[in-house]
Order: structure tokens, then sequence, then C-alpha cells
């Protein structure tokens, strides 16, 4: 059989290999493409049924994919005559160099997503603090954080940025701590303060008996004495706890003849 007055496996002028070489490699690679979609996907979907997080599912199938299209090609390239070894090791230093230089930062960023992946210091859902933004986090992808503000503002920080700053999970324990600080003037009874800011908390649905709540003096300042008020909520009612102490530890004062002082001065004029 002839294609072209040349013979199958007759060498062709100029590129050294035979048509039906050609045709093995265009063979060869096209399968070769079509099998590692699908051998991706099988892997994607096996590893997602066993409750491994996307995010590391994603940068896994990805970097196989990469794997499997070099080598498809390289066995493609055998076909035509080329060394395969030679010209892997080639194409190794040619995408080190490339990658190193104009992907770096978002190698970085997939790098740090496979460790947030690993080490799960927060998940969808979660209010955390991360690079000094505030949010619900709503996704972590291969490379990108997202959340949403408390006033509904949608905020994305490359992962990179994330791993390398602090992490403060506002939700993850289930229960927390509410701090609020009041102030009585210096003639106020402290005991009565203290025993009325108790009453207050331990009269609260929300508050937590163990561990106890706790009033105690924080500090003499210039205008008034401070208490540190310290119950436990659990971490669903935070909120709701803090501003409703809020306004019932200031009509508890009132109640209780107990004053809260304004910011003053006393001005002494000599004659």
């Amino acid at each position: 059989m002839e294609i072209a007055g040349y013979g199958l496996q007759e060498e062709l002028p100029y590129v050294g290999f035979s048509i039906w070489n050609l045709m093995l490699f265009v063979i060869t690679l096209v399968v070769g493409l079509i099998l590692v979609k699908v051998v991706s996907r099988m892997i994607r979907k096996a590893m997602l049924r066993n409750n491994i997080r996307k995010i590391l599912t994603e940068f896994t199938t990805r970097i196989l994919r990469i794997v499997l299209y070099v080598f498809v090609v390289g066995v493609s390239l055998s076909f035509l005559g080329v060394q395969v070894g030679a010209a892997l090791v080639s194409l190794s230093v040619v995408l080190g160099f490339v990658l190193g230089f104009a992907l770096g930062d978002t190698l970085s960023n997939i790098a740090a997503g496979v460790m947030i992946a690993i080490t799960k210091p927060f998940r969808a859902g979660h209010y955390v603090e991360v690079n000094g933004e505030e949010g619900v986090i709503k996704t972590v992808g291969i490379s990108l954080t997202e959340l949403d503000t408390r006033d509904n503002k949608h905020i994305v920080v490359p992962n990179k940025l994330v791993w390398g700053s602090n992490i403060i999970n506002y939700t993850r324990n289930s229960t927390r701590r509410v701090d609020i600080e009041t102030g009585v003037g210096y003639d106020d009874d402290l005991n009565l303060a203290i025993k009325t800011s108790l009453d207050i908390l331990k009269s609260h649905p929300n508050i937590l008996d163990n561990p106890e709540p706790q009033v105690r003096v924080k500090s003499m300042d210039d205008s008034a004495v401070t208490l540190a008020v310290r119950p436990w909520v659990k971490t669903d009612d935070y909120w709701n706890t803090f501003f409703d102490l809020q306004k019932q530890l200031k009509e508890g004062y009132d109640e209780a003849g107990l004053n809260i002082p304004y910011p003053q001065m006393d001005v002494h004029l000599d004659k």
C-alpha cells in the first residue's frame, strides 16, 4: 500500500520517519490524551468518594494529569525516532525554568492550599481572621481562599498569604468567653456592682454555668473603676449575648443606683 507514492514502511525524505510511524504517533497521542482524561476523572471521583478534601483531590489529580501527559507525549514521539530520554530531560529543564519564573506565586499558592487541606485550620462556614481580614469562609480552593465579611463584602485571599499569617478561628471551638468591661464611680459600692453584674449574668439563658461566669476589678482608671465581666456561652450565642448584656448591665446598674461615670477632668483655679 502506498500513500503519495511512498510505502507505509518507507522512510520519508527530510524527516527521517515513515508514514506508518507518523500514523502510530497520531494514534498513540490521541488515544493517550483521551485515556489520561478518563483515568484522572476516575481517580478524582474515587478520592472524593473516600471523603478526601476537594482541594487535595484537585491538586493530586492535576499533578497526575501533567505527569501522564508528559509520558504520553514522550511515548508518541518515540515512534518518530525521537530519543525520549533526552527529550524528557530537556523538557524538564525548560519547564523547570519556565515554571520557576512565571508560576512562582501560583505554585506557592498551590503548595499553601495543600498545607491548608492537610492541617485543616478552618472549613467552610467558620468565622476566621486571616491576613488582617475577618469573615465567614465560603470556599477554600487550590490557590485562593474566599470569605464574606459581616457587611457582606466578598474577599479573595491568595492561599500563601493565608498560610503565611496567623489564623484566628472564632467558631471552631464549641464555647467562647464574652469579654465586657464596665465602669462604676469611685464612690460606688464595688461589692454591690459585682453582685449586680453576677445576678444579671446568672439570669441570662445563654450564660453557661461551667465555666462559672466571673466579675473582677480590672483597673482603677482616671474617671472610673473598671470591672471585667467574663461569662461563657456557646459559640453560636456569642453575639446575641454580647449585645444583650450591654443593655442589661446598663439597666441593672441604674436600678441599683450605681453610677456609670462620664470621662471627666477636675480643674482647680488658684485666685
